[in-house]
């Protein structure tokens, strides 16, 4: 593939400001069978306080758009951020789809750990035009003024800001006659199906979703003991990767995955839906199938809770000083010490791409890849300044141990699709994350009417970040290719 670009030099504000600059460049890029020409914007739109028009934010995007014909219609356009909360768009910018895309050279059979910034062939550009944005406080987007950070450190600031950062950008560049789509990761999914829902309030119809490794915010369908039954399936499937299944469990996977999801379906919910009447026996029937099913031993089940805590199926899975397995990925073992090489030399080239390829010429710091200077000697994080603010006023957030933020989920999504029946969303979950289930989401989109129809569910050889391995990123694009391709029909 090929890609040129033609940069306009410019310095913007050190400061971000109603005036700072935003710079536009154009490229190429080959993309399976034909050569896609696209522009590039990179800059800062101002989040107004709508009382007075002041500016109370900047958020920082990267916008790619193909060249289309007078005569074309509007191409599908589709904002897209990370997670965390308080995470930075790179991920799903620079790693997933993108038309550039930071690799290891060793994926490709080079030198592992030689990091190159690469035409990306799994980029969605082929299908929609994209804008990647860095919420407040990630990236290089601030607010005005240091108080007014906690307007946006919360989940419905959060949600109003994204709205309006979307309503500005389609009023700056005539986008009104795109179908729009919403495409989060992780956390993101919060901020997508919120957004989707204060948008078809506020008339501005949402095309599309695209939910990955967030789960599906549509409620409470599925009752909390089959929610936490159906995490069971995805730690067999973790303990079968590392060979800690019995020998009768260990022969195939779909079946081990197969048998376990009916057993946590039709033995273990409902035993947790009864857990203060169950007999000794019982309790140690249901702590042998456990163990099992996770390849835990026994003695590790709590027949207290019979609950498999996560982290602790994580530290333990693989025996005593065999390492963790991976939190995003189940599949790695160990964080290792970090590659401080390998993290300068992806520093470089993303301060690079910014900076140089796209044009933005600023002294900001790119929050989440470096550090700045701060007044305060250890400065909280915005994930440490979040408010889950979401649910009832009157109703206290407990922080426990699950497997979402803190608090209740709203059924955003459900309610968005009861404002717009035509709104379609398409979920993504790998097999091996263990924030997420690919059994839960199935049986949850069981559980909805015919009138649901519009979700599309896909469960792929990934962790978290299914995009870091190369099939489940093409096959992801692939997906994704047909989900836009099919906009019209339901």
């Amino acid at each position: 593939m090929l890609a040129v670009s033609s940069v306009a030099f410019g310095q913007t504000d050190t400061i971000p400001s109603p005036a700072t600059q935003i710079v536009t460049t154009r490229h190429r890029i080959d993309v399976g069978w034909r050569t896609v020409a696209y522009t590039a914007r990179a800059g800062l739109l101002p989040i107004r306080l709508n009382d007075t028009g002041e500016p109370r934010g900047y958020i920082f995007f990267v916008a790619y758009t193909a060249d289309r014909t007078p005569r074309e219609a509007p191409r599908p356009l589709t904002f897209a951020w990370n997670g965390g909360p308080g995470s930075n768009a790179l991920l799903l910018h620079l790693s997933a789809l993108g038309p550039r895309r930071l690799t290891d050279d060793g994926e490709a059979g080079g030198r592992a750990g030689s990091i190159a910034l690469e035409d990306n062939e799994a980029t969605w550009l082929d299908a929609t035009d994209v804008v990647f944005l860095d919420p407040i406080g990630t990236g290089f987007s601030r607010p005005a003024r240091p108080e007014y950070a906690d307007d946006f450190y919360g989940v419905l600031g959060d949600i109003a800001a994204t709205v309006e950062f979307i309503r500005t950008y389609r009023t700056r560049f005539d986008a009104w006659d795109a179908p729009v789509y919403l495409a989060g990761e992780s956390y993101g999914v919060w901020r997508a199906a919120g957004a989707a829902e204060s948008m078809e309030r506020a008339g501005q119809r949402v095309a599309g979703l695209v939910l990955i490794s967030g789960g599906i915010p549509f409620g409470p369908v599925v009752p909390d003991e089959m929610r936490t039954a159906l995490f069971i399936p995805a730690r067999t499937a973790t303990a079968f990767y590392h060979h800690k299944l019995s020998a009768d469990l260990q022969t195939d996977r779909d079946r081990a995955v197969a048998e376990s999801e009916r057993w946590a379906r039709t033995v273990y919910a409902p035993a947790l839906g009864r857990l203060d009447s169950l007999t000794r026996e019982e309790r140690a029937m249901i702590a042998a199938q456990l163990a099992r099913f996770t390849g835990l031993d026994v003695a590790h089940i709590d027949q207290k809770t019979l609950i498999v805590d996560r982290q602790f199926l994580l530290d333990t899975l693989l025996g005593a000083g065999r390492g963790s397995l991976g939190r995003f990925d189940t599949r790695q073992v160990g964080a290792g010490p970090a590659d401080r090489a390998a993290e300068a030399r992806r520093r470089a080239l993303v301060n690079r791409y910014l900076r140089k390829e796209l044009g933005f010429k600023t002294d900001l710091v790119y929050q989440g890849l470096e550090s700045g200077y701060s007044s305060a000697a250890n400065p909280a994080s915005v994930n440490e300044r979040w408010k889950y603010d979401q649910g009832d006023p009157n109703v206290p957030v407990l922080a426990r141990n699950t497997d979402g933020p803190p608090g209740s989920t709203p059924p955003w999504l459900r309610r968005a699709m009861d404002l717009d029946p035509a709104l379609r969303t398409f979920v993504a979950t790998g097999l091996y994350d263990s924030l997420n289930s690919c059994p839960a989401n199935s049986y949850l989109l069981s559980r909805l009417t015919p009138g649901d129809a519009g979700i599309t569910f896909r469960c792929y050889e990934s962790g978290h970040m299914m995009y870091e391995d190369r099939q489940p990123r093409l096959d992801l694009a692939r997906d994704v290719r047909r989900f836009y391709s099919d906009r019209g029909r339901r």
